[in-house]
């Protein structure tokens, strides 16, 4: 409902791949995260989010590559 109100919030597409993450549906979880980087490319919490999604789909390459933007941008364990 979020996201019909304010397509453009970054939080409501960032909520919504974290619940995906939660009930292991990566693909839809990658998908909300990719459209919070197009709308803020400097959040970093949701590069590693998608890493770690892409992580548990054995896409390894990908997931480095969302850990090491993340890394760059200022995300810290």
């Amino acid at each position: 409902k979020a996201i019909k109100l304010n397509p453009n919030y970054t939080g409501a597409y960032h909520n919504r791949g974290s619940a995906y993450g939660i009930l292991e549906q990566y693909k839809k979880a990658i998908a909300d995260f990719s459209k919070a980087i197009q709308l803020n490319p400097n959040n970093a919490l949701a590069y590693h989010l998608r890493g770690i999604c892409y992580e548990e789909l054995g896409e390894t390459k990908k997931a480095n590559a969302d850990f090491a933007k993340a890394k760059e941008l200022g995300y810290q364990e």
